[in-house]
């Protein structure tokens, strides 16, 4: 019995409607934004509050500079 050449057409037309959902899926995704801008944005300002923030506990433990 030689091979079923339905099957073979069906199994084909099933792999290029999957290759063609995700390059579709693909094509979506590479046209959203990018926001990493936000997150770099957000670190760099905690780091400059951290810094400051430390710099000022610096200061309050050396004697005589109290309130």
């Amino acid at each position: 019995m030689g091979p079923n050449l339905y099957l073979y057409e069906k199994a084909l037309e099933v792999h290029h409607q999957d290759l063609r959902h995700e390059m579709e899926a693909r094509r979506l995704f590479a046209r959203l934004p990018r926001q990493t801008g936000w997150s770099r944005r957000a670190a760099g300002k905690l780091g400059v509050l951290l810094l400051k923030l430390g710099a000022w506990l610096k200061q309050m433990e050396q004697p005589g500079t109290a309130f």
